[in-house]
């Protein structure tokens, strides 16, 4: 699987995302389609070109000034499983970052937003080229579930690999459907973008 040097991973880094046209800045910041825009260009830089070496990983969050997670805050996402992860601010919250180690080994990147593209506009390039340099890829079936008062969906592509195990590439969305708690103004969508890879057992 291709990576890019640890070079390449720095330059990557220090390049700014570019600008949406015509928009002010101050408020293209905070639109939906400029927060997945971020979200996409994070997740190829981490998950799809550095990962799955660890130490790229490592290397391109230090060189973005991510602030690492502690031992506390990644089992509340990871829960046993294990793993590390780091934070970003991103104007008034902030993107997560989270690698998971084998046998599930994934890559993921997560910010919560309002309002999600159903076309994920901004996504779809990425993965789109990623694919396309990684034959194999066939979607998978839509997952909705309600699990206690959230609602959960999920989309994705995977493909077999050799010798064993499984490529994936996923985007969740998932929000509080009880009506207290919306009321209450708990509506936010958590929208994460997720590499993993599935090692053989």
């Amino acid at each position: 699987m291709a990576v890019l040097t640890i070079a390449a991973l720095l330059a990557q880094a220090a390049a700014p995302i570019p600008a949406l046209p015509d928009v002010p800045s101050d408020v293209q910041a905070a639109m939906p389609i400029a927060i997945e825009r971020r979200m996409a260009t994070l997740y190829d830089e981490a998950c799809l070109q550095a990962f799955p070496i660890d130490s790229a990983v490592d290397t391109l969050m230090a060189a973005k000034g991510a602030t690492p997670l502690t031992p506390e805050q990644v089992k509340v996402t990871l829960v046993d499983d294990p793993g590390r992860g780091w934070s970003i601010k991103d104007g008034e919250r902030e993107i997560l970052v989270f690698l998971e180690l084998p046998p599930f080994h994934a890559c993921s990147v997560r910010r919560f937003t309002e309002v999600v593209d159903p076309a994920l506009s901004q996504y779809r390039p990425v993965t789109d080229a990623f694919e396309k340099g990684h034959p194999g890829f066939t979607p998978m079936k839509p997952y909705d579930a309600d699990r206690s008062d959230i609602h959960v969906h999920a989309v994705g592509e995977q493909r077999m690999l050799p010798g064993g195990g499984a490529e994936s590439l996923f985007v969740f969305d998932q929000h509080v459907i009880d009506p207290e708690r919306r009321a209450k103004g708990d509506t936010a969508i958590n929208l994460r973008f997720v590499h993993q890879i599935k090692t053989p057992q």
